[in-house]
């Protein structure tokens, strides 16, 4: 199967616009809402790894013209739901079909009233600029997949929702959700789209009639007037057995080891979700920090000195114990750069903020990802302190963890601004009071005396020990000079 990417369909959408201009029909309405939609969908599976305010501006785009072209496919599809279910000639029903024609006049006008202003010059700009963006994630890569796993999990959290109740509202998200993780997968993650997409549809088209079904009831008891409560009980009931099997095939579909969910998880490995985890931090970093070679340096002067802390503190530092601490230092020090454009909160801030926005990575727990963000958040500037209200707001074990985390990205990004090469040496002996940390490539002046000795301090308290900055700067090896050949010294007799 042809793989139909992002550009295909933000073209499709203007395409399909134009046709519902000219004729608003059902198939029409339908067809540009689905491009729409997906143009939308890998939109927001993609802001959590590139939060570019052009994906933001696309979604807008959109916004106002997909809302009220749900509301005009939704009386459209009443009046056909309306003629199945009560195919007699009811003098109520044509009532009711009035009724809902005449609030299908009403949203009509306000559909092609946005539909007219619909910028598609805007669109065409955009969609250059987005289709680059998303090349920083490969396409059935490893942060691709980990995008459609979270949909996943998050359409399964819908699922399991769902099931406990019978009202609309938990099965309409489910339908939204699994329409998320079906586009996100069908633009990301094409090998895998292909391969389910019969069991995407089937699904899909299931639940689309539950919400069809309880979108002619809304509609109906609207028009309680027009058509009386006679017609409404008889359309409630008939609903209601067309419903009941329609959600019964659902569950069928659903439920059991052999299940729909069963087969998509099975798809996403829990073996890879390290990995799929691991790009995807690697992919926010390309996107966000305009100088990735400098975090990149930084994560691995943290290493080092994680490890010589945790050669000289296991039994002083707990912390050092944990290998799993070692991936959150990484992962925040891997994102230290990004930046987030915002007016209100400082860069620092911003970073933390998306972090704990975003969904927490496969094989992540919660707590974790929190202390990425935080040790993001304090990698310079202010120590924590009472005085912040959230961070205090944390576990004290939390916060014991974040302060060290903090403390040693701190150091590792003064290194690596006093010159230390990624690739040089990172050395940590014990002195009888403290620590010596031996840096390589690091001369002895006053400013950078000064900017270790307010880098070091936190992690000075965190371990409880003082730590001695030893700069050695590396001469180079003077080149060797030319010298000329000996000749033999011939004489002349």
């Amino acid at each position: 199967m042809e793989h139909r990417d992002l550009a295909y369909w933000m073209n499709r959408t203007l395409e399909e616009l134009r046709e519902l201009r000219s004729e608003p029909s059902v198939d029409a309405v339908h067809d540009f809402r689905v491009a729409l939609r997906r143009c939308r969908s890998v939109a927001t599976a993609v802001a959590e790894i590139d939060p570019h305010p052009d994906w933001r501006e696309m979604r807008g785009c959109g916004r106002k013209v997909f809302r009220s072209m749900g509301e005009l496919r939704d009386a459209q599809i009443a009046v056909e739901w309306l003629e199945q279910l009560v195919p007699e000639p009811d003098p109520l029903k044509l009532l009711v079909l009035d009724s809902v024609k005449r609030t299908q006049g009403t949203v009509l006008a306000k559909a092609l009233r946005f539909a007219e202003r619909f910028d598609g010059e805007r669109w065409a700009e955009l969609s250059k600029i987005l289709c680059s963006r998303l090349r920083k994630i490969p396409v059935d890569g490893e942060a691709a997949r980990c995008l459609a796993l979270e949909r996943l999990e998050e359409a399964h959290e819908l699922h399991r929702r769902a099931l406990r109740t019978e009202s609309a509202v938990p099965w309409h998200e489910l339908r939204i959700g699994l329409k998320r993780f079906r586009y996100t997968l069908e633009l990301l993650v094409p090998s895998l789209h292909a391969k389910w997409i019969p069991s995407l549809k089937r699904v899909q088209d299931l639940l689309g009639d539950v919400h069809d079904l309880d979108t002619l009831v809304e509609l109906a008891g609207d028009s309680r007037g027009a058509g009386g409560p006679g017609l409404e009980a008889i359309l409630r009931e008939r609903v209601n057995v067309v419903r009941q099997e329609k959600l019964q095939a659902y569950r069928q579909q659903a439920l059991g080891s052999t299940g729909i969910w069963q087969n998509w998880q099975a798809g996403f490995p829990k073996h890879d979700w390290p990995a799929n985890s691991a790009a995807r931090i690697k992919a926010t970093r390309k996107a966000m920090d305009r100088k990735p070679a400098r975090s990149l340096a930084v994560s691995r002067i943290a290493r080092k000195l994680w490890a010589q802390l945790r050669l000289r503190l296991s039994v002083a530092g707990p912390i050092f114990a944990d290998a799993d601490e070692k991936r959150v230092l990484n992962a925040a020090a891997l994102l230290s750069g990004i930046v987030c454009e915002s007016k209100k909160k400082s860069r620092l801030k911003s970073a933390r903020t998306f972090l704990l926005r975003s969904p927490v990575p496969p094989a992540w727990t919660f707590a974790e990802w929190e202390r990425v963000a935080w040790t993001v958040r304090f990698q310079r500037g202010p120590e924590p302190a009472v005085g912040h209200k959230r961070f205090s707001g944390l576990s004290i074990e939390q916060q014991v963890k974040i302060r060290t985390l903090a403390g040693i990205l701190r150091l590792a990004v003064a290194a690596q601004r006093s010159g230390v090469n990624s690739g040089a040496p990172v050395k940590i002996s014990a002195l009888p009071q403290g620590l010596l940390l031996h840096l390589d490539g690091v001369e002895e002046t006053p400013e950078i005396a000064a900017r270790f000795a307010k880098a070091k301090h936190l992690l000075e308290v965190s371990i409880g020990k003082s730590i001695l900055v030893q700069p050695t700067k590396v001469v180079p090896p003077a080149p060797a000079k030319d010298i000329a050949p000996l000749l033999p010294v011939v004489v002349v007799g």
